[in-house]
């Protein structure tokens, strides 16, 4: 679908048929607004009192712009709304819950899209003014509820029970376009619209999505507004904002012992910016920047041998940051937190990343102050290729796991997407793996657990007309996490997704981390916290096709074409089976 902006010809926005519920007639202008905005995709969990926003989907204008997904996990749906969002922020997707506790189950999802800084549209129907604080039936106290994590807020009136007013309809679509304006602007992230709605929650007149009839519980009065529903519809005007363009580099000082820190974000502007200057690039995973011939792998390991001498030869002076690092201690204590170390953040937005508390210079956007000769670019490259060099006599022993992790990632090519968990495997991939040409996604903004695999289905749904494959890696705990993000309904497409889960029965990542010298026995319990779970067995019960391989089975299991759900769980030693799916295919 184009964009509102390639489509001048577009209808504008119109009110439409009064349907016998001010609810509906509000839902209706609502969605209109939001898809002529940009808005593509919206994902639902059920509910009664949220039934407005479902009826006004069966709008014919509104069913032309957005495809509704249907989940019946709140925390799944916010999630899988994330990962369409994911897919191009220019085109957000919206979620949409019930009252009551089911916002709460948004709030993970709310808190990733603000620090990952993803535009979310987030709509949560509420009791109208009169029944809150009353004690009315799931009714609680939603406004404000996501306070410092959404960019806008309204807290939008119910309107009128039999026929929404035009001022309530308009008030409905100039709120729209502002939370579109700020979810998409120059710091992007969530918005939260509660939406207050009275009974009728259901059209009871013809119009768009009318039910045959209205419920026996129906106000009598919502049934008179129904003489004109065939009256031309109503023009309403709708505010439209240009997105904001690249922000001009700003010039900064580089050197051959600076180097360039891309973490997770970062985009293809760090890669290009130290292989313009000729400098070590320290690329995370998920920065959107590995690859190249700047790119150091196994820095991690290198960079800790580095700064803990003071007279090391490629000792840094100076480190242009891009994204939001977040994987190692040696980039974010060791070389960012080094008090000889010159830090520059490059960031559009205030809230630039400054973890160590050193950032020297913050710029929207970078451009090198470099006079450097090419008899200097040179030395350079070759300083570049004594930090590769060095980095590669670092490697130290692969474990299964870092096997397996590294078989996802040479198994994804240019237009795969490949979705890391938060996890050991990550960090493996920091460590071990090269560059690549795949898109590299991951929940880096608060780097949990929460909702990995239903935001991997969003961004598969979101790409099923684009080529490529989309696969998820995640270690064992996180698949446990978010089982239900699997559960999708027999009425709702299906992604085409692979997860490649690395069972070892823990939490391999506490090993890593101060807790090893913990007592064994507390540090199993409560840190490792092993689940003895048959996580192939779990899934097929969820509907997925399971296979289970070792790490010498799985690239073979990658290279086998799928579709739909197919979850591959790697363990140590081959347990090689298959399940039977839904449609009796056999993998």
């Amino acid at each position: 679908m184009p964009d509102a902006e390639q489509r001048p010809e577009v209808a504008p926005l119109t009110a439409p048929a009064p349907t016998g519920s001010g609810a509906v007639d509000e839902a209706v202008v609502l969605w209109r607004a939001l898809g002529l905005l940009g808005v593509r995709e919206t994902v639902l969990a059920p509910g009664s009192r949220s039934a407005p926003l479902v009826y006004a989907l069966a709008d014919g204008q509104v069913a032309d712009m957005i495809r509704p997904h249907v989940r019946i996990d709140e925390r799944a749906a916010g999630f899988t709304a994330l990962g369409i969002s994911r897919h191009d922020p220019a085109h957000p997707a919206a979620v949409a819950t019930t009252s009551g506790t089911a916002t709460a189950h948004l709030l993970a999802a709310v808190m990733e899209a603000h620090h990952s800084r993803v535009p979310l549209i987030v709509l949560t129907a509420d009791r109208p003014v009169e029944l809150r604080g009353t004690g009315a039936n799931q009714t609680t106290s939603q406004v404000g509820l996501y306070r410092d994590f959404v960019r806008f807020e309204a807290d939008l009136p119910a309107p009128t029970a039999a026929r929404a007013t035009p001022v309530e309809l308009r008030t409905i679509a100039m709120t729209a376009a502002r939370a579109m304006a700020a979810a998409t602007g120059t710091h992007p992230g969530p918005v939260h619209l509660n939406l207050g709605f009275r009974d009728p929650l259901v059209p009871t007149a013809p119009g768009p999505g009318a039910a045959a009839g209205a419920d026996d519980d129906t106000d009598p009065g919502a049934t008179g507004a129904a003489d004109d529903a065939d009256s031309p519809a109503r023009p309403i005007v709708l505010t439209r904002r240009p997105r904001p363009g690249a922000p001009p580099p700003h010039p900064v000082a580089v050197s051959s012992r600076t180097v360039v820190v891309a973490g997770d974000g970062a985009g293809p502007d760090a890669r290009a910016f130290a292989e313009r200057h000729r400098l070590p690039l320290l690329a995370e995973p998920s920065s959107g920047a590995r690859g190249g011939d700047m790119l150091v792998p196994g820095y991690p390991a290198l960079l800790s041998e580095i700064m803990a001498d003071p007279s090391h030869d490629l000792r840094p002076e100076r480190a242009v940051v891009f994204g939001h690092p977040t994987l190692s201690r040696p980039v974010l204590g060791a070389l960012l937190g080094a008090g000889d170390v010159e830090v520059i953040v490059v960031d559009p937005t205030s809230s630039w990343p400054d973890a160590a508390g050193r950032a020297a210079l913050t710029v929207p956007a970078a451009t090198g102050d470099d006079r450097a000769d090419s008899e200097e670019l040179a030395a350079r490259r070759t300083r570049v290729q004594a930090w590769r060099g060095s980095a590669a006599s670092a490697a130290r022993p692969l474990g299964w796991q870092v096997g397996a992790a590294l078989a996802v990632w040479n198994a994804s090519e240019e237009h795969d997407v490949l979705v890391l968990g938060s996890s050991s495997l990550v960090r493996d991939l920091e460590q071990h793996a090269g560059g690549t040409d795949a898109r590299v996604i991951a929940n880096r903004g608060l780097a949990g657990i929460d909702g990995t695999t239903a935001m991997a289905t969003g961004l598969a749904l979101a790409r099923r007309d684009h080529p490529g494959r989309v696969r998820l890696l995640v270690g064992d705990l996180t698949a446990l996490h978010d089982l239900t993000g699997l559960i999708i309904g027999p009425e709702e497409q299906r992604p085409d997704l692979d997860v490649v889960v690395v069972d070892d029965d823990g939490g391999r990542i506490f090993g890593g981390l101060e807790h090893a010298a913990a007592p064994p026995a507390l540090l199993r319990r409560f840190f490792t916290t092993p689940h003895g779970v048959d996580i192939a067995g779990a899934a097929a019960s969820l509907g997925a096709r399971t296979e289970s391989v070792c790490t010498d089975e799985l690239a073979g299991a990658l290279a086998t074409p799928s579709r739909g759900i197919r979850v591959i769980v790697v363990q140590e030693f081959s347990r090689r089976r298959s399940s039977i799916s839904r449609d009796g295919m056999v993998e």
